[in-house]
């Protein structure tokens, strides 16, 4: 492919998320800039090229409310309050039903709507929905998704026990917490 230009970054940024050894941010506009490694196509912009300079993220050029940059993939939770995902899907952690890395955005079955936050941990992903609820996804050898199995998953479950009352999420290298109101 075909490395996009330079786009610097020196003001009208939101949010800020590290990964494992990429690094996105969130303009005010809504866009999405990525930079670092890219051998999963974790940066989104169509390429599996390295960039040790931002580069837009396909099809993010706005509408975009939250980011969370985790071990090899991103997700990104849109205005509407759908999620798209792109990068390593090993362990299913695009959410997208496939287990194939993808270097532009997926949509995650079934959270087209409803998210208010997102947190990638390594190799899995878990959303926080506007009702309170946490669904997970991806790899679940040491339980993270919380469904009570250890069974990867590449489409959102539910989390065992938490089908409301949680303000807020975080994923780690194998675990997940929340907080509940």
């Amino acid at each position: 492919g075909v490395q996009t230009s330079a786009l610097p970054i020196s003001s009208g940024v939101s949010a800020i998320s590290a990964g494992y050894d990429h690094t996105c941010a969130l303009l005010t506009t809504g866009a999405v800039r990525c930079w670092g490694s890219n051998g999963y196509g974790e940066l989104g912009d169509g390429t599996n090229t390295d960039s040790n300079t931002p580069v837009a993220v396909s099809g993010l050029t706005s509408g975009v409310s939250a980011i969370s940059a985790g071990g090899g993939h991103t997700c990104a939770v849109l205005t509407t309050g759908a999620v798209k995902c792109w990068g390593d899907d090993l362990r299913g952690q695009l959410g997208d039903g496939t287990n194939t890395d993808s270097n532009t955005p997926v949509d995650v079955a079934g959270l087209s709507s409803g998210v208010s936050a997102i947190s990638a941990g390594y190799g899995y992903t878990c959303a926080l929905l506007a009702t309170g609820a946490v669904r997970c996804w991806g790899g679940n050898g040491d339980g993270e998704l919380g469904d009570s199995t250890n069974t990867d998953s590449n489409i959102p479950v539910d989390v065992s026990g938490l089908a409301s009352g949680v303000t807020a999420i975080s994923a780690g290298g194998g675990h997940t917490c929340s907080l509940l109101t």
